[in-house]
């Protein structure tokens, strides 16, 4: 499906990542970007959109589709200020990594352009943050959720799907609420154990010393460590009762690792370490 006009609202990794890969697609005809700072006309000297916006309204005028590629604590601020800049037309989609607050704040803002927005969230990322990360391919045989409300019309969602799928993801759709707790469990919490970790041997005496002798073991566990602070930071907090119930598991297993070690229980431990094990080898 032909897009006329995309709007980017947030040309980072991820915004940046959708406007390179639907260019590279051929399905777009102008990509208007908007983002706070320098990051625009960073996305715009690389290629990736047209035009650099010093606000939002402006970006999304005449708009086919505009894709919220912003952190989550920041689009609704968004969705109001865009509300009266978007075509009787227009589709409205989003890449938040939460989706239960960016839905409500859709319905309290959007008026009646609220059934024009399809929740989205691609399940593709990196350590990374920035344009200059940004890659065409980034989605390619990569997931990407669609998360409608029940008032979300069908014809919208197809809509939607056909314009994104030059990107090369595969599309399916889940519940908002199962999403944000699915995504607390396999990637809001996990972000924070890689941190957590990262600070307790950055705190330690031998930080300089873990650094100069690791290997791909400490690297690979702390991959995610070394990603953005505040979007992360904002992306737990706004995902906070579903992280919390993560955490207090994962606490529960901690604390029966630890007891089994203080004990010297090695059977204890092994059969811990077993049943994580056979669960970890199916993720391939």
């Amino acid at each position: 499906m032909q897009i006329d006009k995309l709007a980017v609202l947030g040309v980072g990794l991820i915004g940046g990542s959708v406007a390179a890969a639907l260019r590279a697609g051929g399905s777009v005809g102008e990509i208007a970007g908007y983002a706070p700072g320098d990051d625009a006309q960073v996305a715009r000297a690389l290629g990736f959109i047209d035009t650099a916006h010093d606000s939002p309204e402006a970006a999304v005028e005449g708009a086919t589709l505009v894709v919220v590629a912003a952190p989550v604590p920041e689009i609704p601020a968004l969705f109001e200020r865009i509300r009266n800049s978007l075509g009787p037309q227009t589709l409205i989609t989003d890449c938040g990594s939460t989706k239960r607050s960016v839905i409500d704040a859709a319905r309290a803002t959007l008026g009646e352009t609220f059934l024009r927005f399809v929740p989205g969230h691609p399940i593709a990322g990196a350590e990374l943050s920035g344009p200059q990360a940004a890659r065409a391919g980034l989605f390619r045989d990569r997931r990407w959720l669609l998360c409608p409300v029940d008032a979300t019309p069908a014809q919208h969602c197809e809509s939607v799907r056909e314009m994104l799928a030059p990107t090369g993801a595969h599309f399916d759709t889940m519940d908002a609420a199962l999403h944000d707790r699915v995504f607390a469990e396999i990637s809001h919490w996990p972000h924070a154990v890689a941190f957590a970790l990262s600070a307790a041997i950055a705190s330690g005496e031998l930080a300089e010393q873990a650094i100069e002798y690791s290997g791909a073991g400490l690297r690979d566990t702390t991959r995610v460590g070394a990603s953005s602070p505040t979007l992360w930071a904002g992306i737990l907090l706004d995902n906070r009762e579903a992280c919390l119930a993560s955490a207090a598991r994962f606490r529960g297993q901690l604390d029966a690792l630890l007891e089994a070690l203080e004990a010297g229980d090695r059977d204890r431990l092994a059969d811990s370490f077993a049943t994580a094990s056979r669960w970890r080898s199916r993720l391939g």
